[in-house]
């Protein structure tokens, strides 16, 4: 066991809240060859073969994300900034320069990679202000199965369909596609089979499920396929390390992340002296459901890398839902005693407007503020630096009802 320092909690049994903890399983198959969609409160909402498709294009109708199928080793090459190429490209150096998914985002897949800090380049193309329509800026070369093809995505159109085409390099069996995402409002992705010319309708609806068990690619430093969970795009998660009792408490005051790999691969290592996996102690995941309905405690137990694809968890519900008459629940302050800052960490069932206040115990106020609160965990940060030495009352107020915190300040 690692030497710990104390982890800020804040006890259960202090919160009322209702916590069962479930032993639970995933698997991604032998070979880590399937994409598992999971839902914390219902288990696996599917388990599908991940080697089928070589692109998925976002289906939000404000989003142009294209990603490549990095567990096939499908790679994707720059083959000219000049669209007008597209008969006459060189082919003789196909990878000079790769690009790949993001692993933090999906809002970044490979096609969406040497994005400028400013503007309307979305990688693959740009965005045209009159038209609201994406034209093309880039031809790229693809890999797949051992096959070179060149691919443009020529647009993307104000009535939300995906247009490209591919061929081989030297032109031969050209294919043009077109991908409409008003046949997929329920997916977070649409995907395509360049192998058959033909879409696919993988996924499961996108409020279903919350975690994605699956292998993908990591940058540590350099690209590598891992394996690991990422998180449904509306779905937030921390990771909270070193914890000293991974059963015990919910952590208050650390923002919570939509980063995809939030969760990732990193509760596990392989011993190679022990020829073996072991799991990550004192490490705990905090999630918040795709729906803001439950917050959930994941600790990792076992895996079975890729003879059986197999993880082992346990999973608790923290919040079930909040009672009907206030939708706010303070999770802590920390930290407390503050000397300087500090910061509030609450939860709410819905997006509402709040109002804050800090009153002495004479019922002074002393200070006030209106924020807007989003569904879920919510921080609010505080300077106290005005403040004597002594304890207060911090109140939420919503048109539902009213919650409060004690605050000792100490400088």
């Amino acid at each position: 066991m690692r030497n710990l320092f104390t982890y800020i909690i804040i006890i259960l049994s202090g919160l009322g809240l209702n916590a069962q903890t479930i032993n639970d399983s995933s698997t991604v198959a032998p070979g880590y060859t399937n994409q598992t969609f999971y839902s914390l409160s219902n288990g696996t909402v599917a388990s599908i073969d991940n080697t089928n498709w070589e692109l998925a294009f976002h289906a939000d109708n404000r989003e142009v994300a294209i990603f490549v199928n990095s567990k096939k080793d499908v790679k994707l090459y720059l083959a000219s900034n000049d669209t007008s190429k597209w008969n006459s490209l060189d082919t003789t150096i196909k990878t000079v320069k790769q690009y790949h998914n993001s692993d933090s985002s999906w809002l970044f897949g490979a096609f969406n990679r040497e994005v400028p800090a400013s503007g309307f380049d979305y990688g693959w193309g740009v965005y045209n202000s009159s038209a609201h329509e994406v034209y093309a800026n880039k031809i790229y070369f693809i890999n797949y199965n051992g096959l070179w093809k060149k691919i443009i995505i020529s647009k993307h159109d104000i009535n939300y369909n995906y247009y490209f085409r591919y061929a081989n390099l030297d032109g031969s069996n050209e294919v043009s596609a077109t991908i409409n995402k008003k046949n997929y409002s329920k997916r977070n992705f649409i995907y395509y089979s360049m192998v058959n010319n033909a879409v696919l309708n993988r996924e499961p609806d996108n409020d279903t499920y919350d975690l994605i068990f699956q292998q993908y690619e990591e940058e540590i430093p350099s690209y590598y396929k891992v394996t690991g969970v990422l998180l449904n795009r509306n779905v937030k998660a921390k990771k909270a390390y070193p914890v000293n009792d991974v059963n015990a408490a919910l952590p208050a005051g650390v923002q919570l992340s939509k980063n995809m790999s939030t969760i990732g691969r990193d509760w596990k290592t392989f011993d190679v002296t022990l020829n073996k996996w072991t799991i990550e102690d004192s490490t705990v995941y905090f999630i918040q459901d795709v729906n803001g309905a439950k917050i959930w405690r994941l600790v990792f137990t076992g895996f079975g890398g890729a003879a059986t694809g197999k993880m082992y968890f346990s999973k608790t519900a923290f919040v079930s839902g909040i009672s009907n008459n206030n939708s706010i629940t303070t999770l802590g302050i920390y930290p407390n005693p503050a000397s300087g800052n500090c910061t509030l960490n609450f939860f709410t069932s819905k997006p509402q407007t709040i109002r804050v206040s800090v009153k002495d115990l004479s019922g002074r106020e002393i200070m006030q503020d209106v924020l807007s609160a989003t569904n879920g965990f919510n921080d609010y940060k505080i300077n106290t630096l005005g403040f004597t030495n002594g304890t207060y009352i911090l109140q939420l107020n919503s048109n539902e009802g009213m919650v409060s915190q004690k605050l000792i300040v100490n400088k």
